[in-house]
């Protein structure tokens, strides 16, 4: 199964001019928990990401939330996806890279969508065929 077949709603992003705040509001407004920052002139192209756990690490850590999103998110190395690569190459990245969520572009580099770690769990074939795989043999 690939990438695009199990995308379920286009990315929400957010300028990269944006404030910390503005992020924690869009991200609970559309019931997400990452948002991919763009440049408002290139909505297409990914700049970066924030993640929920970008803004607890900001609030922690005290700075203010008037601070810009590329401050505390993860700009230019993104992890990303193919649409046409497989779910259990998702998989594993996710798993790699210790994250939730895959930015994933379509063949011209262009943003597509955003994979999350719910997206793969919902789906029955794939919770069953990830999970076979990692089943220890048993000899009788």
């Amino acid at each position: 199964m690939k990438v695009k077949e199990i995308l379920r709603r286009p990315p929400v992003t957010i300028p990269v001019t944006a404030t910390v705040e503005q992020a924690a509001e869009t991200m609970a407004d559309n019931k997400v928990g990452l948002l991919v920052i763009v440049d408002p002139s290139n909505p297409k192209k990914p700049l970066g990401v924030i993640s929920e756990r970008d803004i607890i690490r900001t609030i922690a850590s005290k700075v203010p939330l008037t601070v810009t999103v590329d401050k505390v998110g993860t700009m230019g190395n993104i992890i990303w996806i193919g649409e046409d690569e497989s779910v259990y190459r998702a998989a594993y990245l996710m798993r790699k890279h210790h994250i939730r969520h895959l930015v994933v572009l379509d063949q011209k580099g262009e943003l597509l969508g955003v994979l999350s770690i719910r997206d793969l769990i919902a789906e029955d074939k794939i919770i069953e065929s990830l999970s076979a795989e990692r089943r220890p043999v048993t000899k009788e």
